[in-house]
């Protein structure tokens, strides 16, 4: 179950790295992680940050 999840979250990050790396290539891997990594840093920075912003702008 958890493989199924970290596949499905890892499918954006590899479509876009197939855009700029060669699928045979040895850094695709590497490359999909490291775009991975910013989807999570970003999806991190956006609940901490902009998403109480907005939840506050709607209270008030």
């Amino acid at each position: 179950m958890i493989s199924l999840i970290a596949r499905a979250l890892l499918i954006v990050p590899s479509l876009i790295a197939g855009w700029f790396v060669s699928h045979d290539d040895v850094a695709y891997w590497i490359v999909a992680f490291a775009i991975g990594l910013v989807f999570i840093l970003l999806t991190i920075a956006f609940e901490l940050y902009v998403h109480p912003l907005l939840r506050r702008g709607r209270e008030g």
